[in-house]
């Protein structure tokens, strides 16, 4: 069973007496059928509490079929969302601190070269390893930009 809800959907098909698998009580009907409306109502409060990240997910794997360049039927765009979610925080934290120092680079060889044809371009000043901002610095500013996204939103 992968989910609640077809765990659910399962004892119910069970205690059916039109499939006579189980011979259910009307205690036992009332019982499931109470189970099932408190998930329900589980799920959707969950979803309404969690307004915020809700938009940034939905936004996001919308982008993500694009990127994929697939609908909603393929499972690709989800995995890959999941495995975003699976990621350690310190790991995220790094990657966009990568990302980045190398956007504080490349903005500023850009001002100094301009934009030129790939053949023309000077890439010497660039150094991939150039540090703008520290992980310490990096981690302090995006927890005060999601706090304050939180305040504001929430």
């Amino acid at each position: 069973m992968n989910t609640i809800k077809k765990s659910i959907e399962h004892f119910i098909y069970k205690l059916d007496p039109k499939n006579n698998i189980w011979k259910a009580t009307e205690t036992d009907i009332k019982a499931i059928k109470l189970i099932a409306e408190f998930t329900e109502e589980k799920l959707n409060q969950q979803f309404n509490d969690n307004q915020l990240f809700a938009k940034l997910y939905i936004t996001f794997y919308g982008e993500l079929l694009k990127y994929y360049d697939t609908t909603v039927f393929d499972n690709v765009p989800q995995k890959s969302l999941h495995q975003i979610l699976d990621t350690p925080i310190e790991v995220l934290i790094q990657k966009f601190l990568d990302k980045a120092n190398l956007q504080e680079q490349t903005l500023e060889h850009r001002k100094k070269n301009g934009i030129k044809h790939p053949e023309q371009v000077d890439t010497s000043d660039i150094n991939p390893d150039a540090i703008a901002m520290t992980f310490d610095e990096a981690q302090h500013n995006l927890k005060t930009m999601i706090n304050m996204a939180l305040a504001k939103y929430n």
